[in-house]
């Protein structure tokens, strides 16, 4: 009896929670460190809206830009988000997604992840692991730090 009040438990949590590790995608989690500009932040005020952050850029020397580049956005309930541009399925770091509010789309395989929700799971194409979210985010009034 004791025996299947361990088993019980444990089978329920894994139905519940399939995947509990958070963002669990193929893009490994990397440093990351912006500070909005006051006309980025006006930006990012709007539901829908974003911006994007890329190597192809030059930031300052202590921006980090995860994997393969950031995008940072509002979703649909308004709430602020941040993934990674690098497309879990091709992994590429030179071929950053392409954001299309409320989608993101990989330039290469044609993959679409959803960010209503900030959320970046894939709903068309190849990938099946969603986008590499990064979580930490801060929104001061004046402007918005991720980092983590």
């Amino acid at each position: 009896m004791k025996r299947l009040s361990f088993i019980i438990p444990l089978v329920l949590s894994l139905l519940v929670c399939p995947s509990c590790k958070e963002d669990e995608s193929e893009i490994p989690n990397s440093e990351v460190y912006v500070k909005t500009y006051v006309s980025e932040y006006n930006e990012l005020m709007t539901s829908n809206h974003f911006i994007t952050y890329t190597y192809s850029e030059l930031y300052p020397s202590n921006y980090k830009l995860g994997y393969g580049g950031i995008a940072i956005f509002r979703d649909l309930e308004g709430h602020l988000g941040c993934c990674d541009l690098a497309c879990p399925y091709d992994k590429s770091r030179s071929n950053p997604l392409e954001i299309q509010m409320p989608f993101a789309i990989c330039p290469l395989c044609l993959s679409r992840f959803d960010l209503s929700y900030s959320m970046g799971n894939p709903v068309e194409g190849p990938a099946t692991s969603g986008l590499r979210m990064y979580r930490n985010i801060r929104d001061t009034g004046e402007f918005i730090v991720v980092a983590n």
